[in-house]
């Protein structure tokens, strides 16, 4: 398998997990600000969805910034599947092309893939304390 490695590899990886995070990181804002035409506005102090929202913040900034990247990923990992069984799956039955919760797992799938290979090369995490925590 190594004639499909490419010497670009931890770049591709980069762009991955900060482009990742940073998606992540804008649903935790449209969220919590009612940003990006959020349906109902900004969710209210305290609720689950506000929860939601400030864990969507948290976990999009630690893995776009490479900072505790794996840690954050098992969270985004069980926030996502929480959030496909009671905001999609429990609504809208089980098809995700009916109940709209692609984006849920394709994140689920996502962080799958940040939870096993870590921060990568290039991460604040690395740069401060010279190796990956977690």
């Amino acid at each position: 398998m190594s004639y499909l490695e490419t010497k670009y590899k931890d770049h591709l990886y980069l762009v991955f997990r900060v482009g990742m995070g940073a998606l992540f990181f804008m649903f935790g804002v449209q969220k919590l600000f009612g940003l990006w035409g959020m349906p109902g506005g900004a969710a209210a102090f305290g609720t689950l969805v506000w929860f939601a929202g400030a864990a969507e913040l948290l976990i999009g900034m630690a893995v776009a910034l490479g900072i505790f990247t794996r840690l954050a990923s098992l969270f985004g990992v069980v926030e996502m599947a929480v959030a496909y069984v009671l905001g999609h799956a429990m609504v809208a039955g089980w098809n995700p092309a009916v109940n709209m919760g692609t984006p849920a797992l394709l994140f689920l799938l996502a962080f799958l893939v940040t939870l096993a290979y870590g921060a990568g090369k290039a991460s604040l995490e690395r740069k401060v304390m010279g190796k990956e925590m977690f």
